[in-house]
Parts: structure tokens; C-alpha cells; sequence
């Protein structure tokens, strides 16, 4: 019976201090969400800058690269654009959170809190991607190490 109750409490009601906590954590969850918004805005910036700027400095007073100088414009866009997703999940967070914890609504918590968890899930995932991709470069950079000294 105690153990119900106690569980009962736990749904229905958040303590003082996880309500502070949790506006804090909203607080800076939105700054860092804004800085990720301008860090975002920057990178679209740069790759025009590279895509108009390098293009119009034409051949002559570029070194000679195996590809296009606009190949790199497209991975700063390709990077603002996953970079995007965690910035929108967080800034989600803050706002949902935040305006739950004026409110009092419960639902808007949960929501605020499932943006949360997506955050966390895509970083994990990207994290896991970039881990693997280092192993796989490990690896062949020893086969290459290996093998160039074979021949």
C-alpha cells in the first residue's frame, strides 16, 4: 500500500527543487539552442561565401585541388543541416518545458521531455556513427600501413 502511494506521488507531483531544476536546465537548454540557431546561420553563411567567393576568384589564384572549391560548400551545408536536428530538439525542450512548468501542464511536459530524449537519441546515434566511421579508418589505415611496407 505504501509503495502505491509512494508511486503515486511520483506520477502526480514534482518536488520543488525538480521543478528548479528543470526551469534552470530550460533556461540554459535555450541559450545553448540559440548559440547552435547562430552557429547554424554561420555555416549557411560560410558556404555561400565559398560557393560565390572562391568561384569568382576563378582558376588562376586557386591551388590545384582534385575537386571543385564548391564541394566544400556543400559539406558545411550538409553539416548545418544535421547540425539542425539536435539544435531543434533542445530549443523544443526549453520552450515546451519551460512554458509546462508556468502552466502547469503536464502534457506540455511530457512533450518537452520526449524533445529531450530525442536530443539525447540523436546525439547517441551520430556519436555511435562517428565512433565506428574513426574504427573503420583505424582499421584500413593500419592495412594501408601494413601493405605499403609489404610492397
Amino acid at each position: 500500500m505504501e509503495n502505491e502511494k509512494q508511486t503515486e506521488n511520483f506520477e502526480n507531483q514534482l518536488t520543488t527543487a525538480a521543478v528548479g531544476f528543470l526551469q534552470e536546465s530550460a533556461k540554459w537548454s535555450k541559450f545553448m539552442a540559440i548559440i547552435g540557431f547562430i552557429g547554424i546561420g554561420l555555416m549557411v553563411l560560410v558556404s555561400l561565401f565559398m560557393a560565390i567567393g572562391f568561384g569568382a576568384m576563378g582558376a588562376s589564384t586557386m591551388p590545384e585541388l582534385p575537386f571543385p572549391m564548391s564541394v566544400f560548400s556543400i559539406i558545411y551545408v550538409l553539416f548545418a543541416a544535421i547540425y539542425f536536428f539536435p539544435v531543434y530538439y533542445l530549443y523544443q525542450y526549453a520552450t515546451k518545458t519551460s512554458a509546462a512548468l508556468h502552466s502547469k501542464n503536464k502534457q506540455l511536459l511530457a512533450d518537452g521531455l520526449e524533445n529531450l530524449k530525442s536530443h539525447h537519441k540523436f546525439l547517441g546515434i551520430f556519436t555511435l556513427i562517428l565512433v565506428s566511421l574513426y574504427g573503420f579508418i583505424f582499421v584500413f589505415a593500419i592495412l594501408g600501413g601494413i601493405l605499403s611496407t609489404l610492397s
